[in-house]
């Protein structure tokens, strides 16, 4: 009988840490890697001028929780010519996330909740992942020359907006 008894509590005491163990074991976001806005800007000097290069902003999520920006230089209004790549870099203020999971969102489809901080502000709101595109709530801002968050922004997911894989 006490072999059964220690039987049975050796089997709940592994069951019990591989149910712990597969909530753990993916702790990778599915926002982790570097993604390129779809929008192709062009670039303009410090007076406002138009210059003759266009950019996409690259957005990298790293597993450590940081957000890098960088930036594609195309010599084309198209954005097919690439001139240079500015990989993505650590700004001079952090910018930090927390993917808080996944989430039914207000427009019924699948998606995740989502901090974004930087030293002065930290803001929930929500992104959606659909055939290699990220949308954000329009929250967020990430666009191929700025990058933002509001706490005046909404939930809804901004599908005008989106990043997409390189």
């Amino acid at each position: 009988m006490n072999k059964m008894i220690i039987l049975v509590l050796s089997l709940i005491l592994l069951s019990g840490c591989g149910g712990g163990d597969s909530n753990n074991t993916d702790t990778t976001s599915s926002l982790v890697g570097v993604w390129v806005t779809e929008s192709c800007e062009q670039a303009s000097d410090s007076n406002g001028t138009l210059q003759n290069i266009w950019i996409k902003g690259l957005y990298e999520f790293t597993n450590q929780g940081k957000v890098l920006l960088g930036k594609e230089l195309y010599l084309d209004s198209n954005c097919i010519t690439i001139s240079s790549t500015q990989t993505p870099a650590e700004q001079i203020t952090p910018i930090t996330y927390k993917d808080q999971g996944s989430r039914l969102l207000q427009e019924g489809i699948n998606g995740g909740g989502l901090q974004i901080s930087n030293q002065s502000l930290s803001i929930d709101a929500f992104y959606t992942i659909n055939n290699n595109s990220l949308c954000f709530s329009d929250a967020f801002t990430f666009e191929a020359l700025k990058f933002g968050i509001s706490q005046s922004g909404t939930d809804a997911i901004d599908f005008n907006k989106c990043l997409t894989t390189p």
